[in-house]
């Protein structure tokens, strides 16, 4: 017998009754269980895996004519149905955009527990554009700049998912020997029509923009996007973009092709750039040196909260002016006292790129144009500070600008001469390639009373009671001019409408009543003239005097000495009447 089968019966005697049944019944399971191992052997759960289709990428990678980049998840504990292509969710994130965004990867076919993306793309403006939008494009192209001293043209490509044809629009420099060309361009759903640089996309198209001469691409989603699978991720030159999927983390470079023409094929310069967007003229989200974009005053990609600084006296508030066109608080300016209006600018490719910045005076309730204001400063790099005044409402106006390397800062300072109700101030910055932004400021410039030289021996009373303080004191009667009026809120409704004070000569002995408007303006007066109290000597006690008018009751204060005085006229004439014994005294 063979040493297997030996070994066999060995093991079977080893276990043996006394019944050869049951020898019989063990020998076939054995023989039985190593068929079933032989015929299907223990499969293992494979561990889930997650991989970028490369291990670097540049910007340009995904355009439209191009490989999609993929990203892969092996999962079979995700394949839920055999009958159907299942979906998982996975999270990409980058240097730029730590939080990243979600992509929905699908089941290659059914049951095959490998899922991909539709597409991914990176964009170092993270920006999207809403359909039907008419944007500007930006293009910096140092080879494009042939003649340093004309403005130069450059043919661009614009292609979309739905007409991959597209248009050619010529980008115009932005000044003589920029290298920045720039164009508008709309993207809507009627048909492409290269004369008005109209490009015919649909939702959730892909757009890429090629320049000519570098060769770079520049890839977009049209939005609203319907494609989980497809989305867009913020990432500059040398991110890292991650893919995150329970736990698992694959990454992949963006790799510099800014002077290798990678991407686009042709040999591109150094110094050039991938064409960047700015939506409406308003805002780029950015950070790149190479993206031209408005003036910001605290929004886009570097967010700050404190875009304006206004100072006066030894008050100090910050104020966050991150929205476009935004108002903010009113605020208080007291005429004659110096203001200084602080505001801090940025700009992603130059922090000095602020070349102009104007201050405009507008009335309340006027349209927010040049054209409406009652004055001005305006602060142009290089040039002489331009005051336009015609009014004589401030004066000792200044407006340097300064950097900190990162942002830059303008101060005007001035002293308001006069009380407008309702001032707004308009801010306009422009930047040395022509884009500008304003914001809003609505202020009251308040006025303060100005300080009267009084007759001698006249006091001005603002306070009702200290009048009247000062009456008893000086042992006048309150005249009937002070019977109803006790304070401004017995005349206006509110102190916008006027103040209410009374003028005591203490040497012609009179009380005046004055009602004045909001500037201090006389509207009506009132004089009354005192009456002394009359005195009555009582006894020879010399010390105790007595009014013959009747008391005023409502005085506490007034009350309170009389009764001390009574108490005492009582006590002296009892012991000048013997009703009490001086010793007791």
């Amino acid at each position: 017998m063979p040493a297997e089968s030996e070994g066999i019966i060995i093991t079977i005697e080893a276990r043996m009754q006394s019944s050869d049944f049951m020898v019989k019944t063990s020998i076939l399971i054995i023989a039985v269980f190593a068929f079933l191992v032989l015929a299907f052997p223990i499969q293992t759960v494979a561990a889930a895996t997650i991989q970028w289709d490369v291990a670097g990428h540049f910007l340009s990678d995904g355009s439209i004519g191009g490989a999609p980049n993929v990203i892969t998840v092996t999962d079979a504990s995700a394949n839920l149905d055999p009958n159907k292509r299942d979906t998982i969710q996975i999270t990409v994130t980058s240097t730029s955009d730590p939080t990243g965004i979600v992509l929905t990867l699908t089941e290659t076919g059914k049951n095959t527990a490998i899922f991909q993306n539709t597409n991914i793309l990176f964009s170092d403006s993270g920006t999207t554009i809403p359909i039907g939008r008419t944007i500007t494009i930006m293009d910096h192209d140092a080879v494009a700049n042939t003649n340093s001293t004309a403005i130069d043209n450059l043919h661009v490509i614009l292609v979309s998912s739905n007409d991959t044809v597209g248009i050619n629009p010529v980008f115009s420099e932005t000044a003589a020997d920029t290298g920045i060309f720039t164009a508008k361009d709309t993207f809507g759903t009627g048909p492409t029509s290269n004369s008005t640089s109209f490009l015919h996309v649909a939702p959730g198209d892909e757009i890429t923009i090629v320049d000519t001469v570098d060769g770079l691409f520049t890839n977009t989603i049209i939005t609203p996007n319907s494609d989980p699978g497809f989305g867009l991720i913020f990432a500059r030159i040398f991110d890292t973009v991650s893919a995150h999927y329970n736990g698992l983390i694959d990454n992949t470079t963006i790799n510099d092709d800014t002077g290798c023409g990678c991407g686009g094929g042709g040999g591109g310069p150094v110094f050039t750039a991938h064409p960047g967007f700015v939506l409406d003229l308003l805002a780029a989200i950015g950070g790149s040196p190479y993206v031209v974009s408005p003036p910001s005053f605290g929004g886009g990609y570097y967010h700050y909260s404190d875009g304006l600084t206004i100072t006066q006296g030894d008050s100090k508030t910050t104020f966050d002016t991150s929205l476009y066109n935004q108002e903010i608080p009113k605020q208080v300016m007291t005429a004659g006292e110096k203001v200084n209006m602080t505001f801090k600018t940025f700009e992603s490719y130059n922090p000095t790129g602020v070349v102009h910045m104007g201050l405009y005076f507008i009335p309340r309730g006027q349209d927010m144009t040049t054209d409406n204001s009652i004055g001005s400063i305006v602060w142009e790099k290089d040039k002489p500070l331009e005051i336009n005044d015609p009014n004589h409402i401030l004066s000792g106006a200044t407006a340097p600008s300064n950097s900190d390397g990162k942002f830059q800062y303008t101060q005007f300072s001035f002293v308001p001469e006069k009380s407008y109700d309702k001032m707004s101030f308009l801010v306009r910055a422009w930047n040395d390639h022509l884009y500008s932004t304003d914001i809003r400021v609505h202020d009251e410039i308040y006025t303060p009373p100005a300080s009267k030289t009084l007759p001698a021996g006249v006091i001005q009373y603002d306070n009702f009671d200290d009048l009247q303080a000062a009456l008893e004191k000086d042992q006048f009667y309150k005249p009937q001019l002070m019977s109803h009026i006790h304070s401004t809120a017995d005349v206006f409704m509110t102190s916008d409408g006027g103040r209410v004070y009374w003028l005591y000569d203490t040497i012609n002995h009179t009380v005046t009543l004055v009602i004045a408007d909001k500037n201090d303006k006389e509207i009506s007066s009132q004089q009354a003239s005192l009456q002394q109290y009359e005195i009555e000597k009582k006894g020879d006690y010399k010390f105790m005097h007595f009014t013959v008018q009747q008391l005023n009751r409502w005085n506490e204060q007034q009350m309170q000495n009389a009764m001390g005085m009574e108490a005492a006229k009582a006590t002296f004439s009892a012991l000048e009447k013997g009703l009490v014994s001086w010793r007791n005294w």
